[in-house]
């Protein structure tokens, strides 16, 4: 059996936009996600468009949709960047503290 189909309104494409706009601005991302699986829930409920509004609403919730995808992928590849400097950084404390301990050896 399937679910029953309901019309979902441009009022609730719109929240669903900006939940995902909140959500992507405050790096919530357990929330984001479960945002995202709704939407694609009730995307797949509702079935085509059946009016030119519902068309334009959904336009726009996968135009919002896009952009969140884009501000995760820059966070994730700054993240990245910062996860690399880091490292190089500790790896640079190791042999600095490496060069102090076996400095400290030899002047003994």
């Amino acid at each position: 059996m399937s679910e029953p189909v309901g019309q979902i309104s441009i009022e609730q494409w719109l929240q669903f936009e900006k939940a995902l706009q909140f959500h992507a601005q405050a790096k919530n991302w357990d929330k984001l996600v479960l945002v995202n699986q709704k939407m694609a829930d009730a995307l797949k409920r509702a079935g085509k468009p059946n009016s030119r509004s519902q068309l334009l609403a959904r336009q726009s919730l996968a135009r919002t949709h896009q952009q969140v995808l884009q501000q995760l992928n820059q966070d994730k590849d700054q993240l990245k960047r910062e996860m690399s400097q880091f490292k190089q950084q500790q790896d640079g404390l190791a042999a600095y503290q490496m060069t102090c301990a076996s400095a400290g050896v030899h002047n003994d």
